[in-house]
């Protein structure tokens, strides 16, 4: 029984043991659960303060995002306000457009009709066009074709022109008589010039008596072929000298010569009243002109004409002096009044005429021309006499060379014109020449070259009965050997005084004129490139 009660107490304690350990444990839970409601107190607190905070938060952006939304109405509704009255305006805008609407409609279907009249014209106008360059296409082979025959007109009128001139003579003889001086008005010569239409005969009346003893008058008549009054212009000799010009740019040599007394109007009929200066236009020449400046204006005006029908020419000059008997180069840079001159030769070549070191300058406009003149006469020997107070001491020789070449035709041409102011010939009384040795020694020289030059056109007037031609009796007729020997077109300008004391000298020269007018020297040639 004891080991009984024993052992019923042996498990009482064993199972109050345990469940003192079971207390311990679920005391221990206990304390866990307690200590972790703690955390979870702690932690529910802080979560509430959080979302205390957060709702605070919370409250504020609501806040906020009130006041932006009540903005954002006020501006929409503002906004709704401006369209509301933008859509009033469209619609009143509408109102008047459907109005302009109707108008426009009438007006496109206006225009419309328009357009459509104007694209019929289009049509026309294009149709015609077509029709004018179809009838330009034919216009333009007409041109052609014409251009062609200008070219052979232009070959004919060269020919008929020089033909003309065969027949007018290779040597032709113009005479002028001067006006008078203011100072000379009381002591002119008696003149007349019969039939002035045709401008062809002069006559000198001279005081004289019979072998009785009785008063006289003598009548001198000279024929020419054209004789100019003192009323005659610049212009008027010009008009009848430009046609053998012209010979100048269909290659043939052309010379042209002043003869006459001292004081007779030589260089102003070569000259004029001055050289143009560099303000000169190309276009027109001043009514003094003289025949050098017209002639070097026409030359280059026809040239740059005949570039239409494929002409293109180079010009270049040269200027001489005789001065007793001796050349000078006025365009070279030795002094003509020197007492050592450089030597000039003379030399003839298959109708060219050359002088060894002479300058000669390309020239490409009038201007250029004309300074080279000016340059040349400011180095020409002049002096006074007692019937000139500036007379030429000296023959000056102004070549223009001309050479020419077509393109179209390849005909080319190569040519010198060759403008010659002699010397005024003079009577020793007269001038008062023989009372200076230098002007006696000038004077003589002068009148033994125009005597030489008389000769060798009596010898050619003579023909091959004459035999020897003089040519080499003065250095004037050696350098002018083809201009007068029937290679060139020669033309003498014979300038007359009116004044009755010169009377003596105007018939002399009239004399010497209508030698040289009956002088029949040959046929000139057309001098070509190659020649």
């Amino acid at each position: 029984m004891a080991a009984l009660f024993d052992r019923e107490r042996a498990n009482t304690e064993a199972q109050m043991a345990a469940e003192q350990q079971e207390r311990k444990k679920y005391s221990e839970r206990v304390t866990q659960l307690e200590e972790s409601l703690e955390e979870q107190k702690r932690l529910a607190k802080e979560s509430k303060r959080e979302v205390g905070r957060r709702r605070t938060l919370f409250d504020d952006e609501m806040a906020q995002l009130r006041q932006a939304h009540a903005r954002e109405k006020r501006a929409w509704e503002e906004d709704l306000d401006r369209e509301r009255n933008t859509v009033r305006a469209l619609k009143d805008s509408m109102a008047q457009n459907s109005t302009a609407h109707l108008t426009m409609e009438a007006t496109n279907s206006a225009l419309r009709t328009e357009v459509q009249r104007l694209q019929d014209q289009l049509r026309e106008s294009q149709q015609r066009t077509a029709d004018v360059e179809a009838e330009l296409i034919k216009q333009r082979e007409a041109v052609v074709e014409i251009e062609g025959e200008l070219r052979e007109a232009e070959s004919l009128r060269r020919k008929l022109h020089n033909e003309i001139q065969e027949l007018r003579g290779n040597i032709r003889v113009f005479a002028r008589m001067r006006p008078a001086l203011q100072h000379q008005g009381n002591s002119l010569a008696t003149v007349r010039f019969p039939n002035p239409k045709e401008a062809r005969s002069i006559e000198i009346l001279s005081a004289g008596e019979s072998a009785t003893g009785t008063a006289t008058m003598r009548t001198f008549q000279f024929d020419f072929d054209h004789v100019f009054g003192p009323d005659a212009t610049q212009r008027d000799v010009f008009d009848e000298v430009q046609h053998l010009m012209q010979s100048v740019l269909d290659g043939y040599n052309t010379c042209v010569f002043a003869y006459g007394q001292t004081g007779s109007g030589k260089t102003h009929t070569l000259e004029g009243s001055g050289l143009p200066t560099a303000n000169y236009e190309a276009s027109s020449v001043s009514e003094g002109a003289g025949l050098i400046p017209r002639a070097v204006q026409m030359l280059f005006a026809t040239a740059e004409a005949l570039k239409d029908k494929g002409w293109s020419y180079d010009f270049s000059g040269s200027m001489l002096e005789i001065y007793n008997e001796t050349i000078n180069d006025l365009l070279g840079k030795a002094d003509p009044k020197s007492t050592t001159p450089v030597k000039h030769e003379i030399q003839h070549e298959k109708g060219r005429t050359t002088v060894s070191d002479a300058v000669v300058l390309p020239l490409s406009s009038p201007q250029q021309v004309f300074a080279l003149l000016s340059r040349a006469s400011a180095r020409r020997s002049v002096a006074a006499t007692l019937m000139n107070e500036r007379s030429s001491r000296s023959h000056s020789v102004f070549t223009l060379r001309v050479r020419g070449s077509n393109s179209t035709t390849m005909e080319s041409c190569d040519a010198t014109l060759s403008l010659v102011d002699l010397a005024g010939s003079e009577r020793l009384a007269n001038s008062g020449s023989g009372d200076d040795p230098r002007r006696l020694k000038e004077a003589v020289s002068i009148n033994k070259s125009l005597s030489s030059l008389a000769d060798v056109i009596a010898a050619l007037g003579q023909g091959k009965a004459a035999g020897h031609v003089p040519y080499r009796n003065s250095t004037l007729t050696w350098l002018l050997k083809n201009s007068l020997g029937g290679n060139s077109k020669t033309l003498m300008l014979t300038s007359l005084s009116p004044v009755a004391e010169h009377l003596g000298e105007t018939v002399a020269s009239l004399r010497f004129a209508k030698l040289v007018n009956g002088t029949i020297i040959g046929t000139a040639k057309k001098v070509r490139a190659s020649e």
